[in-house]
């Protein structure tokens, strides 16, 4: 019996899998660190357990319970190295967009469980409008995982006689999903944070992509339920502000394991023995305690919405927004104290502490997490209307 059949026969939790990979990626961070992609250990057990595909329907080999499981999923694998975390969320948002497609084409794209995605937001790309479909060029950077990537879900500006051929009032932005064989990746990775998610550019020349295979963001949700009901953006930055806990855990826990390898014997304090240790170890299993209790909490709010088809109103995708944006940088700031008081160790780059404070600061470079959505939830409290372009989406 393979993995995928144990892991269906079982119904093992998305967790569960996360468990079982966390060990696996500790033993290959230097090769993944190295290659600056995902080792393929790694990414065999991805597949195997389906991690590649939490946004998709159940029958696809989606999950399509309370996504609070796949923020867990994050956190956990995140505190083993944070690039398999990135890449497994950022499969869930390409799978998450598939939504937006027909049935046929649905089942097209996302049919084989050994397949992952990729994706690009941003409209870095032109779609001219042919016969059948669309002429697809352009290119994208920062597109995590293209190389290991199947499909790929990238953004275009729509063009034709009678639209705008700039970026502005009146463009017209859809997603394209294409093939790999349509893909040249671009080597530009060469990065210190998250060196592992292999995020280079991809250029397109000239590909045809039919009617069906493009979305948008009012497009029709041709499978009804819960989870694709859910808001892509808010869920998106929880997933991230997830990521942040996972590396701010493992940040503490390293700092305590160094404190106990420290103990000497003699009169002078060890390690464990100063208030700024002991202070920073209290404040972050505070901070990481306080801040996911608030972030689940808030995504369970709109998944119980969800479950009974309710419209959800603006204060309860602030309270999501909010929750994410303060629990990413609570974290961040946690970690860079962790990272001060532990001193000369954690300059090392063998040490789990350096790592995930490089880490984390890419992070909290996503457009999902920056300090404008927090603005964004203040006005939904001030009873204003909110006007981020995925503040409802």
């Amino acid at each position: 019996m393979n993995n995928t059949s144990a892991l269906k026969n079982l119904k093992m939790l998305p967790t569960d899998a996360a468990i079982e990979i966390y060990n696996l990626a500790l033993a290959h961070r230097e090769e993944t660190e190295n290659t600056r992609s995902l080792a393929p250990a790694i990414v065999e057990k991805l597949k195997d357990f389906e991690l590649f595909r939490m946004g998709l329907p159940s029958y696809l080999g989606g999950w399509e319970d309370n996504p609070v499981e796949t923020l867990k999923v994050y956190e956990l694998l995140s505190s083993a190295e944070a690039s398999v975390a990135w890449i497994v969320w950022n499969n869930h948002l390409a799978c998450t967009f598939g939504r937006f497609l027909d049935e046929t084409s649905m089942n097209e794209i996302f049919n084989n469980p050994s397949h992952s995605y990729a994706n690009s937001a941003r409209p870095e790309g032109v779609a001219e409008i042919v016969t059948g479909g669309y002429m697809v060029s352009g290119r994208w950077s920062l597109v995590s995982g293209c190389e290991l990537a199947d499909w790929f879900a990238l953004r275009c500006l729509v063009t034709s006689d009678d639209l705008p051929k700039k970026l502005g009032p009146g463009a017209k932005l859809k997603l394209f999903f294409i093939p790999k064989k349509d893909i040249e990746v671009i080597d530009t990775w060469s990065v210190g944070g998250l060196k592992g998610t292999g995020s280079h550019d991809v250029e397109i020349k000239k590909a045809f992509v039919k009617e069906g295979y493009t979305v948008d963001f009012t497009s029709p949700v041709h499978i009804n339920n819960a989870y694709s009901r859910l808001p892509i953006g808010c869920v998106n930055a929880a997933g991230n502000a997830a990521m942040a806990l996972g590396l701010l855990k493992s940040a503490t826990d390293a700092l305590v394991e160094i404190c106990l390898e420290r103990v000497t014997p003699g009169k002078n304090p060890d390690l464990r023995d100063r208030l700024t240790i002991q202070t920073a170890i209290a404040k972050s299993k505070t901070i990481l305690n306080a801040t996911r209790s608030q972030l689940h909490n808030s995504v369970s709010t709109i998944w119980n919405e969800s479950l009974e088809s309710n419209t959800y109103t603006d204060e309860q995708l602030a309270d999501v927004w909010a929750a994410s944006y303060n629990a990413a940088t609570s974290a961040k700031s946690m970690l860079s104290e962790i990272y001060s008081v532990a001193g000369t160790a954690s300059l090392y780059t063998k040490s789990r502490i350096e790592r995930a404070h490089r880490d984390i600061f890419a992070v909290l470079q996503h457009g999902i997490i920056q300090p404008h959505w927090m603005n964004q939830a203040g006005m939904a409290y001030l009873g204003l209307t909110p006007t981020g372009a995925m503040f409802r989406t």
